[in-house]
């Protein structure tokens, strides 16, 4: 853009003005940067700025449009390409990601960004050689020393066999123990490192070393990490209600959202506290979203730095803090270090312990345990509460209207149509044997399965099942992924679900029953195996649940066989659910603790 014109000078003029009003009234900012862009439809600064303000305020495809436009206006700015990129990763267009990713590493070959962001791209797609190379190239460019707990302790999204899973676990293990005797300093853990390690869940093991271990690590690295906020050290509290602090990103149409809004409505109507939502990204605007704001007093978007986003929360100086999960957001991961709250506690969005020393309670179902206590404390760092009821108080979901046929999905008509609903980071290798027994044992069976979020998820899986079940493969039919309506139509046009193993369905779970299915299950040893069990021992239908996956085929295949005793269980669901259904009693217990829990 040259200087001189009028036009040129007024659009700079707009452009500043819309800067200015970035934070106090965006709606504004963004009437100014789109007035600055027409008054100078050559410089990319407007068009940038409206690509980041809709990103900020989570309008994706809007913030795609203009950082697509930006990147024709300047076709030589790596940074372009990087936003670009980011906004493609959160909206799991891994492929588009790393061609941006690596198209800013060509305009800028010494900046480290370009190699870390394509790391992480890799890293989601399972393809972790790649994911390793990135990371040493961004090493390589000066980037933080951090970097190399991104590449040292990866773990694979599919791994290909149980042998697989053993070794990524002992590797797992190794790196933390090598690492540990030398950990390099971190500035900034939220681009520097991997966070929590979601899949390390879904590997059928205990994980409270491995998480304390990590933990201790990352707090070694950045010492800042145990940040405590001002109105903890005070003797005295603030006058008012109580207020609590919800920490989450998924409070909207998400498994979280939908488990957690009764538990809001109920605190809402009938305890004296303030309830104030703190997310680390802009909630899409949905039905669940707009039923859980008219339970809560607000709701804030939190600066992306960390630093800034404890301080936000500090400034509401909560008595309690409760973060539905920890470890699917790494923002919620690297808040829940802090002492932001002088109580801290998590539930069991990710039923696993966060390993984190300042968190002081794991919020848990008594039905979903472990009967022996001390098996059950042993997995948590966190002082373990068993609630008494059932989790949350899920509504039961409409069934979808219109209801759909089996030719809409390319089912056939004649098929017994067995359904796993899961993502396929939760179908384990243990499952396999299983899953050949019920094809085997039924021929007119059809193994109903979704892609995952990257293509490369699913081709894993169809790998693995080449070898594990064989000639039966030509029955197992790969999904795309569904609208959350589709998705519900499934169920009802499924015979029998099964549910995943050593992780079980939860959501999933209570879905399929809302829609008359059964749901065969066989629980693990930990909460996150056991959730299903829970449902079907409180509906008394036990006959669901099997003792070992030999058990779980052979109850598959007699429902899915037997036209006459899946009838008898389908009736026995629809008299027996409303048992699971807006349960009051985990909402009365976890009210009464959040009201209650005084500062250990």
């Amino acid at each position: 853009m040259s200087d001189g014109s009028q036009e040129i000078a007024e659009a700079r003029a707009v452009f500043e003005r819309g800067r200015q009003l970035e934070e106090e009234d965006p709606s504004e900012a963004l009437v100014q940067f789109a007035r600055s862009a027409a008054l100078a439809p050559n410089w990319a600064a407007p068009v940038v700025a409206l690509g980041d303000l809709f990103r900020s305020q989570g309008r994706a495809q809007e913030a795609l449009v203009a950082y697509g436009r930006a990147a024709e206006l300047t076709p030589n700015d790596a940074a372009i390409f990087i936003k670009r990129g980011n906004l493609l990763s959160e909206a799991r267009d891994f492929d588009g990601a790393v061609e941006d990713y690596e198209r800013a590493a060509q305009l800028q070959p010494d900046w480290h960004l370009p190699y870390l962001n394509l790391g992480n791209a890799h890293t989601a797609q399972d393809q972790l050689a790649e994911a390793r190379a990135a990371y040493d190239r961004a090493l390589e460019a000066g980037g933080p020393a951090g970097i190399a707990l991104r590449r040292d302790l990866l773990l694979p999204v599919i791994p290909r066999s149980r042998d697989a899973y053993v070794a990524a676990h002992a590797a797992f293990a190794a790196a933390l123990a090598r690492i540990a005797y030398a950990p390099p300093v971190v500035d900034n853990p939220l681009a520097e490192t991997p966070a929590s390690r979601f899949f390390l869940a879904y590997h059928g093991s205990g994980d409270r070393e491995l998480q304390e271990r990590l933990a201790a690590l990352y707090l070694a690295s950045c010492p800042s990490l145990a940040w405590t906020s001002p109105h903890c050290e005070e003797d005295a509290r603030a006058s008012g209600p109580r207020r609590i602090a919800l920490v989450c990103r998924f409070l909207f149409d998400h498994s979280i959202g939908r488990l957690l809004h009764g538990l809001l409505r109920r605190l809402a109507a009938g305890s004296n506290c303030e309830v104030t939502i703190f997310e680390s990204a802009a909630a899409p605007d949905d039905a669940v979203r707009r039923e859980i704001d008219a339970a809560v007093a607000g709701r804030v978007v939190l600066p992306r730095e960390l630093n800034a986003a404890r301080s936000c929360i500090a400034e509401f100086q909560a008595d309690v803090a409760f973060f539905p999960e920890v470890g699917m957001d790494p923002m919620t991961y690297f808040l829940a270090f802090a002492r932001l709250a002088p109580v801290q506690a998590v539930t069991w969005g990710h039923p696993v312990t966060t390993g984190v020393p300042n968190m002081d309670y794991f919020l848990s179902c008594d039905d979903a345990e472990p009967a022996d206590s001390n098996d059950a404390d042993e997995q948590y760092s966190e002082t373990l509460v068993r609630l008494d009821g059932y989790p949350f108080s899920y509504p039961r979901p409409p069934v979808p209207n219109p209801a759909g046929a089996r030719a809409d999905f390319a089912l056939p008509e004649d098929a017994t149509v067995y359904f796993l609903a899961q993502n396929l980071f939760k179908i384990h290798p243990d499952m396999d044997a299983a899953l050949r027994r019920i094809l085997d044992g039924d021929r007119k069976g059809r193994l109903v399965l979704l892609e995952g979020h990257d293509p490369g998820w699913g081709q894993a899986v169809r790998e693995r099942f080449a070898e594990t079940l064989r000639d039966t493969t030509s029955r197992v039919v790969f999904l795309e992924r569904q609208s959350h309506d589709d998705y519900m139509r499934l169920f009802t046009l499924s015979d029998v679900v099964l549910d995943s193993y050593p992780f079980s369905g939860g959501n999933t779970t209570y879905q399929a029953i809302a829609m008359g299915v059964p749901v065969v299950t066989c629980p693990g040893r930990y909460l996150r195996g056991r959730f299903s069990m829970a449902t079907f021992e409180r509906m008394g239908m036990s006959e669901l649940v099997a003792g070992d996956m030999a058990e779980f085929a052979d109850i598959a295949l007699r429902l899915g066989t037997d036209d006459g005793y899946r009838r008898n269980i389908r009736n026995r669901l629809a008299q027996t659910s409303d048992a699971i259904f807006d349960d009051p009693v985990y909402l009365a217990e976890m009210e009464r603790f959040l009201m209650t829990v005084a500062p250990r």
